[in-house]
């Protein structure tokens, strides 16, 4: 495994652009928990702060931050995605099995160093997590209940990196892979759209809890995994948090673990049947 994540660690770092997106995911990561206590909004007139609304108050801050941070993930996604496309348009391929690599060690090399780029995205917004709860709302304040975003948020970009090593794979370009994500992220849209009409025009929709097949697809089951933070305008109105806590769907959690699973092998697939 050292061996293997050396021979990563020089592709990785070799190219300006992937030093270039990694220091600015983990720049963005800390410049958003900086930012977000001086967040103060306007609607109709009246400035909201963000503290006061209870943005960091556990053990909903641990979905807040998640499904905030969460959208950086596709900074780590253009460096896989140009890590890998990058072994075709220079040749690094063929030659590191030419060396002696097997296809196996090559597919295993770049799950590995993945696995290790979201171990540390994780850790990292563990403390972030942990620093921001324990400055605006107290190290007493902090609750077991609720981490169960952060391995969410773990699984979330697992899934996620093994979808664009995947389409990385089969399309070879980088621009290509881009678009082929774009492509099925609107794919996943229609559908989702074309299901939820066919079950309201039908009459058998449940407005408050809709059960959609299409959010169990690739993307839809990724980005449900942590959804967008429930908010209850009682707790405004009382002044007291505004944010509710909700439990991780842990269907959601099954469902994204095997779609990792089916794309890493896939990978691996390609990599094993297709003439390099």
């Amino acid at each position: 495994m050292k061996r293997l994540l050396a021979i990563e660690w020089y592709k990785l770092f070799y190219y300006k652009s992937t030093r270039i997106f990694t220091l600015l995911y983990f720049a963005l990561l800390v410049v958003m928990g900086v930012v977000l206590a001086f967040i103060e909004p306007t609607i109709g007139g009246v400035k909201l702060d963000i503290v006061q609304l209870g943005f960091f108050k556990f053990p909903a801050f641990w979905q807040n931050i998640t499904y905030l941070v969460a959208i950086g993930k596709m900074f780590l996604a253009i460096i896989l995605i140009l890590n890998i496309t990058n072994e075709y348009a220079n040749g690094t391929l063929k030659q590191n099995l030419i060396d002696g690599l097997s296809k196996k060690e090559f597919i295993l090399s770049k799950l590995y160093s993945t696995l290790l780029l979201v171990i540390v995205s994780t850790i990292f917004v563990l403390g972030i997590a942990l620093v921001l709860g324990a400055s605006f709302s107290g190290f007493s304040a902090i609750t077991v209940q609720g981490m169960d975003f952060i391995l969410a948020y773990f699984v979330k970009l697992v899934f996620f990196f093994s979808f664009c090593m995947f389409l990385a794979f089969l399309l070879r370009k980088s621009a290509l892979s881009l678009l082929g994500l774009v492509v099925w992220w609107v794919i996943e849209a229609v559908l989702r759209t074309i299901e939820s009409v066919s079950l309201l025009n039908s009459g058998k929709i449940d407005d408050q809890h809709p059960f959609l097949l299409t959010n169990y697809l690739p993307l839809g089951a990724s980005s449900n995994l942590i959804g967008f933070p429930k908010v209850k305008i009682e707790g405004f109105i009382t002044g007291q948090s505004i944010f509710e806590y909700q439990p991780v769907d842990w269907s959601y959690m099954l469902v994204t673990c095997l779609y990792a699973i089916l794309f890493g092998w896939l990978s691996y697939k390609l990599i094993q049947k297709r003439d390099l």
